[in-house]
């Protein structure tokens, strides 16, 4: 009978462990949900600790997918010998390969520009490449009717956070000319892909000597653009007036031509050196900035480089404004005077006619007045 029960203890114990793993799931149960038997006040906690669970669980998984999106599925951005690029590589091989026949057979009435056959054949999105020398801004750029499409879609139009750098519908780039403001989008990305390098012109005055001169080139025109203006600027009403640099692609007069000069000038963080005059294209690209709780886009303005023209710049003549235009939101965030617009003290004679224009229309913002 001794040996009897030892030879069914085992099995005694592994029914015990049984009951207690039962007893777990039972207490847990108990513990977290809501019964009839609780007080008011127990039923409350738990409903509160199941209600923190259930979010604390979709915050990971939210977290997870944006650090997915953000850092991951970005092997395409290694070259064939290792190399990480900023660009995707298989888009920088289609540049780089010589067009078929068919390909450049494809492309539409007015190409000059060849080369790009293979990228317009995989994408008819496709209008041009935007490079900034000294910079890893070196991508193609599409249009198309709208200005959502590409926004979260890569080249391939797929859904991916980063998106492409895409130009604005309002103004077609076709065979007959860029509009008289060519505004290009791209998203300041966390891992320095994008239009992220564009915030180094905010920070860095040395960072604007080296690369003051942007790329553009589209199937039919080749063109550089010398830096007028870095600004920042509020998209809601909430934090202040809103100038809407994006809104104007095309000038109806000599008017609207000055004023928008005018905005881009007074808000600029840099005088350039730079002179311009009526009937120059703009190239203006625009990216977010998040270095405040508002939302912001930092903008570079670039001037088409003129036939015959020299496309270098005098970057001796680049100097930081001590006098720039913010926004109400701004100075309530910063405040104090070096930072509060304090009159137009740039060179307004670099800008033909624009003074005449001023003293006509009673635009005069002298330091005096502050």
């Amino acid at each position: 009978m001794e040996e009897m029960d030892m030879g069914l203890f085992p099995n005694k114990k592994k029914h015990n462990k049984n009951n207690k793993k039962q007893s777990f799931w039972k207490r847990l149960k108990i513990a977290l949900i809501p019964s009839k038997n609780d007080s008011l006040a127990e039923n409350v906690r738990k409903i509160v600790f199941l209600a923190a669970v259930i979010v604390l669980t979709a915050a990971v998984i939210f977290i997870v997918k944006w650090l997915a999106d953000n850092y991951g599925g970005h092997s395409d951005y290694v070259d064939k010998d290792g190399n990480v690029t900023a660009t995707p590589s298989h888009l920088v091989e289609l540049k780089n390969r010589i067009p078929t026949t068919q390909e450049i057979e494809q492309l539409p009435t007015g190409t000059i520009n060849e080369e790009y056959a293979a990228l317009y054949a995989k994408n008819n999105d496709f209008i041009g490449w935007l490079n900034i020398p000294g910079t890893n801004i070196d991508y193609p750029v599409v249009q198309t009717t709208d200005n959502d499409f590409y926004l979260h879609r890569n080249f391939d139009k797929q859904e991916i956070f980063e998106g492409t750098l895409f130009a604005d519908y309002r103004g077609p780039v076709t065979s007959e000319g860029n509009p008289h403001n060519t505004v290009i989008y791209g998203h300041n990305m966390l891992l320095k892909y994008q239009f992220s390098a564009l915030t180094n012109y905010k920070t860095n005055i040395d960072f604007m000597k080296m690369s003051p001169v942007i790329d553009f080139n589209t199937l039919y025109n080749n063109a550089q653009y010398k830096i007028i203006s870095v600004f920042l600027v509020n998209w809601l009403p909430q934090d202040g007036e809103v100038f809407k640099y994006n809104s104007t692609t095309y000038f109806s007069n000599q008017a609207e031509f000055f004023d928008f000069v005018l905005e881009c000038m007074d808000r600029s963080l840099y005088e350039t050196g730079v002179d311009v005059e009526y009937g120059d294209e703009f190239l203006t690209l625009s990216t977010c900035d998040k270095s405040t709780y508002m939302d912001l886009r930092l903008v570079v303005v670039a001037r088409k480089v003129r036939p015959n023209e020299n496309p270098k710049v005098d970057t001796s003549k680049i100097v930081r404004k001590d006098s720039v235009k913010y926004f109400d939101g701004y100075y309530d965030i910063y405040g104090g005077k070096q930072y509060l617009w304090h009159g137009r003290t740039w060179d307004t004679s670099l800008v033909k006619g624009l003074d005449a224009y001023i003293k006509e229309n009673g635009l005069e913002d002298s330091p005096e007045n502050y």
